[in-house]
């Protein structure tokens, strides 16, 4: 699998943990949502960085009590189609507040690339023989027509400001 690196963080490297394991000390892991839930924080103690492997099917409402204790948080696309793990990725920035990685894995394709980003993905996994697609399909577009999770203007409200702003000079002029 290659990684591909959407926002120019420094991308989290971890384990998965199984589930009748306990982490090495400072160990960075990701465990499944049910797993984390009920761990104490005597495993928040041990652990490094701790992230959490959730579907596209939760309510980001289930992550909000852990959103301060998460490093990570890997959203598992379970078909290209899905679109409910944009959703996720979009709520746990802006509604929770996350500022850790969010990862996609799964089925995703290269025409998603930008999305992903734009709705506060940083990196997400692929596979090796697509790694390139997904490079060319990040530098196809720079302006969008709608806005993104972090308040990039869209092409719309640029002309509109550009139109405001042309106007007010125009009456400052005569």
């Amino acid at each position: 699998m290659a990684l591909i690196n959407l926002t120019g963080i420094e991308p989290g490297l971890w384990e998965n943990l199984a589930d009748d394991t306990a982490p090495e000390e400072g160990a960075s892991v990701a465990i499944p949502l049910k797993r984390i839930e009920s761990e104490d924080e005597d495993f928040f103690a041990s652990a490094g960085k701790v992230g959490v492997i959730v579907s596209t099917d939760i309510a980001y409402t289930s992550l909000a009590p852990l959103a301060n204790k998460l490093a990570f948080v890997v959203i598992d696309f379970p078909a290209f189609g899905d679109g409910r793990g944009f959703s996720l990725a979009v709520r746990l920035r802006k509604d929770l507040g996350f500022k850790g990685e969010i990862r996609a894995t799964g089925p995703v394709i290269p025409d998603q690339a930008l999305f992903l980003k734009r709705a506060g993905f940083d990196t997400l996994d692929v596979s090796d023989e697509r790694k390139v697609a997904f490079e060319k399909a990040l530098e196809r577009f720079d302006a969008f027509y709608q806005s993104d999770f972090g308040g990039e203007l869209s092409v719309a409200h640029m002309r509109h400001s550009k139109s405001a702003a042309q106007e007010d000079e125009e009456r400052k002029a005569s």
